[in-house]
């Protein structure tokens, strides 16, 4: 590789880094300001401000205030997904790691429950729900690929198809999602969600 082409490379790392880190500084401090002060009392200036940046910048990653709203589905699934990929793949673990993932992910959107619950009311459309988006909290692809290790470490039975297996896994997931949003009472969310997992994959064990 000569010196020219390796500069534009490095140069072009280096402009994505900053897009991903001022669009993580705007949403911060969206998040901020919609715990503090609440969503309909925000406005997209103060959220420019708050992150220090230029308004018309907000535009260059969010094309409205709902967008910000949705992405934190978006960036905890993602986040989560990540982590529960990295942590070793030895066998036997699959199922535990979406377990995990599941329990780590109610304990993160119980902290925002507000906004959660605003997301599915406000945010998430018929055609979310229909593209299995469902507004950024779609599980199914970390499902998929879980459940795809599963069935290689012989604890799903490896003849049913691991696609519908996950598409089966988020729509239970996103119904529990959408009831804890609508209760009237809070609960602990983390044992609906893992309790799902075994609600569909222990009765789909391999046979012996």
């Amino acid at each position: 590789m000569t010196e020219p082409m390796r500069g534009r490379q490095e140069q072009g790392g280096r402009r994505e880094q900053a897009k991903l880190e001022r669009r993580e500084r705007i949403y911060e401090a969206a998040l901020n300001l919609f715990r503090t002060q609440g969503y309909e009392g925000t406005t997209v200036d103060q959220i420019t401000r708050h992150a220090g940046l230029a308004k018309g910048t907000f535009f260059n990653y969010f094309p409205t205030k709902d967008a910000v709203l949705r992405y934190l589905g978006t960036r905890e699934i993602a986040r989560l997904s990540l982590s529960s990929n990295g942590n070793g793949h030895h066998r036997g673990t699959a199922i535990g790691k979406l377990k995990r993932l599941m329990a780590a992910l109610a304990e993160n959107l119980e902290q925002d429950r507000t906004l959660v619950s605003l997301i599915f009311r406000k945010g998430v459309t018929a055609p979310d729900l229909l593209a299995g988006d469902a507004g950024g909290f779609s599980l199914q692809p970390v499902a998929s690929l879980l459940i795809r290790q599963a069935q290689y470490n012989g604890e799903v039975n490896p003849d049913l198809d691991p696609d519908a297996l996950a598409s089966a896994l988020d729509a239970l997931y996103l119904q529990q999602l959408v009831r804890w949003c609508e209760s009237t009472r809070p609960y602990p969310l983390s044992e609906r969600l893992t309790g799902i997992v075994d609600l569909l994959l222990l009765g789909i064990g391999k046979l012996e």
